[in-house]
């Protein structure tokens, strides 16, 4: 028979560590941590759908210069439309054997295997969701979010959000191919990519960088030169500024971006979740019926969405 208090302890345990596990992904993913920091980061509750308005094209066609009593132009503009998102879910279940229930039977065992064990769980989902942040949602037959190589892609003419921008120009990034990053080159290319992003006051705030990019302009520097933005070191985030943006390395280690610099407007993207699968307990413990083992499981729902891929760009080879 399992030990009674297991389950209880797990699911307690997991509830009340739901915000630690957001905090522990925020604080080991320079995206993640930026979406919270400037508040794009919100729960719905639900629809067939993730809809985001968008505005279509660059101009309203009514616009006209006009004179006395000369005709104004009032025809119907389709100026508003919607990005559609799918919803994408995990789970991460945290497993406890008979056997391990009864050689651990007893408060501080069962407490010390908990905390190991849902440890675990946290840099399971910590990893998983880095991973996605910088995919296109293809990985698991299509059941990741969708990452930054899907909302600002190297490649021209794809489908975000439902629409395609092969057909609707105005809905691509921008992107510069560099031929192969060089200390010589580097800041010029960065600054031409930089400066097709910008719109008036509507500019990039953060570049992610992969080591290799991150290193050749670190060394295209001059000592004097290099500036670095507090905030983001004192949450440990190495960078050095570019402009008046903060470049972020996130490829050593358990970093998972691709070759290549991504310019981003964090005023366009954003993370959703589902108001009631945001990091919750799916009840528990539950028991299969063919084996001797309890599992309480932790799941979320939610993805990444953006409203204005022209604000953003990539530099790649």
């Amino acid at each position: 028979m399992s030990n009674p208090n297991w389950g209880e302890i797990a699911a307690t345990t997991l509830h009340h560590r739901r915000k630690n596990i957001a905090d522990t992904v925020s604080r080991n993913n320079i995206l993640y941590y930026e979406l919270r920091r400037r508040k794009r980061l919100r729960t719905i509750g639900g629809g067939r759908s993730i809809l985001t308005p968008i505005m279509m094209g660059d101009e309203n066609n009514n616009f006209q210069w006009y004179h006395s009593r000369e005709s104004l132009n009032v025809a119907g503009q389709e100026v508003m439309t919607d990005a559609e998102f799918p919803w994408k879910q995990y789970a991460c279940g945290v497993s406890i054997s008979g056997y391990e229930m009864m050689v651990n039977d007893g408060p501080e065992q069962v407490i010390d295997m908990m905390r190991s064990r849902i440890m675990h769980a946290e840099k399971t989902i910590q990893n998983q969701m880095h991973y996605s942040a910088h995919g296109d949602g293809t990985r698991h037959s299509g059941k990741e979010f969708g990452g930054l190589q899907l909302l600002v892609g190297s490649a021209a003419g794809s489908t975000v959000g439902g629409i395609n921008s092969t057909t609707y120009t105005w809905w691509d990034n921008q992107r510069n191919a560099t031929g192969g990053a060089a200390t010589g080159t580097i800041y010029g290319d960065m600054l031409d990519l930089y400066l097709e992003t910008c719109r008036n006051t509507d500019k990039v705030n953060l570049i992610i960088s992969d080591n290799s990019y991150y290193s050749v302009f670190s060394q295209a520097l001059q000592a004097q030169q290099r500036f670095m933005d507090k905030s983001m070191a004192s949450a440990g985030f190495s960078n050095l500024m570019f402009e008046t943006v903060p470049v972020v390395p996130d490829g050593g280690q358990g970093g998972y971006a691709p070759t290549g610099m991504r310019f981003l407007n964090m005023n366009t993207i954003e993370l959703i979740m589902h108001k009631k699968r945001n990091n919750v307990v799916l009840g528990g413990p539950r028991r299969p019926l063919q084996e001797d083992s309890d599992t309480v499981i932790l799941a979320g729902m939610g993805n990444f969405i953006i409203n204005n891929r022209k604000l953003n760009g990539v530099l790649t080879d």
